[in-house]
């Protein structure tokens, strides 16, 4: 028998209680103009129709392959396991309530083809309603093409305001390189941070993605529940912030030969965080970093 030919692009979606919205996204991800792709569904227990949904989809296109936890473990667990059970060149995240455009895969390989160094491609996003209907445009992410190294992870940790570029397509080899999502908040962004080290962004000037603002939106404890698939209190929340902190400044470390390149970095990054995210810290805002 031959060998089996991977897939050139690898989708992987973290499902927990998507019934709502998940056929229209999946909708979206079949009828992409670009068909060389696996989807990797991986149900993080739900307890309302996703399961169902999920294996009519993939019962009708071999090329969805559906998993199931035992338990809620968490939305971390579930986008590293995705990724784990994925064979592409690239690798594309994919929320359970997100729409993208028919040529979203397309013009991100077109690209990544053109620039070797572009190691993540996205493109710019508006926000829509549970219904589908429009709130607003995002604002725009960054590009880095042409940049070197210390450039591109400074205007990544201070100019990233919103991670939806968490959801563009990425070059496999280099998130490999990383460790993928942290157990931590914030974890789309500090994945971000290690990625910028490795190579270029690439922003398409068009919107391609619909990101949906569902009801829980800007609700802190939601975030908290979704992404570690518990709640956590007392001591152990007020540590969350400290997590994400020296995770940033293990990436520093991890990717930074020069000491003192190394040094300025630590110190721009620490800077930038208790700065940046003090409403975390101190438990001021309510808001939601979406992962």
């Amino acid at each position: 028998m031959g060998e089996i030919k991977s897939p050139r692009v690898s989708i992987g979606m973290p499902v927990y209680n998507g019934e709502r919205c998940i056929r229209q996204t999946l909708d979206t991800l079949v009828a992409q103009t670009f068909t060389d792709f696996e989807l990797i569904i991986s149900d993080n227990a739900s307890t309302d129709n996703s399961r169902n949904i999920c294996m009519e989809y993939a019962a009708r296109d071999k090329r969805i392959r559906y998993y199931r936890n035992e338990r809620n473990m968490g939305a971390i667990y579930n986008s590293n396991r995705v990724f784990a059970l994925s064979n592409g060149e690239y690798f594309m995240l994919s929320s359970c309530h997100d729409l993208r455009e028919r040529n979203f895969l397309s013009r991100c390989i077109e690209i990544m083809q053109e620039r070797k160094t572009i190691v993540l491609c996205y493109p710019l996003a508006d926000c829509i309603n549970e219904e589908g209907n429009f709130l607003e445009v995002m604002p725009p992410g960054i590009d880095t093409r042409g940049l070197d190294s210390m450039s591109r992870c400074h205007l990544a940790l201070w100019g990233i305001q919103y991670a939806y570029s968490i959801y563009g397509l990425i070059r496999a080899d280099a998130l490999k390189q990383t460790r993928i999502f942290k157990k931590t908040i914030g974890t789309d962004i500090i994945l971000l941070f290690e990625l910028s080290f490795l190579g270029e962004f690439g922003q398409i000037p068009e919107i391609l993605l619909h990101i949906r603002r569902m009801p829980n939106f800007g609700s802190w404890d939601g975030y908290i529940e979704t992404t570690f698939g518990k709640p956590i209190r007392g001591l152990r929340r007020r540590w969350l912030f400290w997590g994400m902190l020296f995770e940033y400044l293990r990436a520093v470390n991890r990717y930074t030969r020069s000491i003192p390149a190394k040094v300025f970095l630590m110190f721009s990054t620490l800077l930038c965080i208790l700065v940046k995210y003090r409403w975390i810290r101190h438990g001021l805002v309510e808001k939601k970093l979406k992962s």
